[in-house]
């Protein structure tokens, strides 16, 4: 089974390729004209984002660099002690939405040091799958859409967000 899911697995993007450009060919479209244009747009996308990219990238540098992360995750410990939350979690919690990629940077950490069985390790996993990159997504699409008015976006997303961790460490605490 696990050869079968293989063979699929490799031959599914170029079988994809095949049958669409087949399907353009019948159909007697400029197949390749089509193929340029849209790689010029994607290209053009790519460099409408990468200021915000950017941006995000220092800002997260920034704080990490000056301290002040370091600085709250002292002055909330106490408080997540007195919660029975794992402060471990803490660097996770501030860093998913921010950034996805260094936030399973932390969950690959955790998960070291507690492991994956643990109720910590179990929590990491399910707010690394259930929470948004909310800050992430709402400054590169509000950025590259030039929308300047967020109106709810950034309180919805935000209670959607702590609404995912306080879920994970419920269901990871009961299971």
């Amino acid at each position: 089974m696990n050869q079968f899911f293989s063979a699929v697995s490799a031959g599914f993007v170029p079988v994809m390729a095949a049958l669409i450009i087949g399907y353009g060919i019948w159909k007697k479209a400029p197949v390749y004209d089509y193929f340029i244009e849209g790689a010029k747009a994607g290209l053009h996308t790519a460099v409408d984002i990468l200021p915000f990219m950017i941006g995000i990238y220092i800002a997260v540098n920034g704080l990490s660099a000056s301290g002040f992360l370091d600085f709250v995750y002292v002055v909330l410990r106490p408080v997540f002690s007195l919660l029975s939350i794992p402060v471990e979690l803490l660097p996770l919690m501030f860093l998913r939405a921010i950034s996805g990629s260094g936030s399973f940077i932390i969950l690959q950490n955790i998960l070291e040091i507690v492991g994956p069985d643990s109720y910590t390790g179990r929590a990491a996993c399910a707010m690394s799958g259930g929470c948004e990159t909310v800050i992430y997504a709402l400054a590169l699409y509000f950025g590259v859409t030039h929308v300047k008015k967020m109106r709810h976006a950034l309180a919805g997303g935000l209670i959607g967000y702590f609404t995912g961790i306080i879920v994970s460490l419920i269901i990871c605490n009961i299971l």
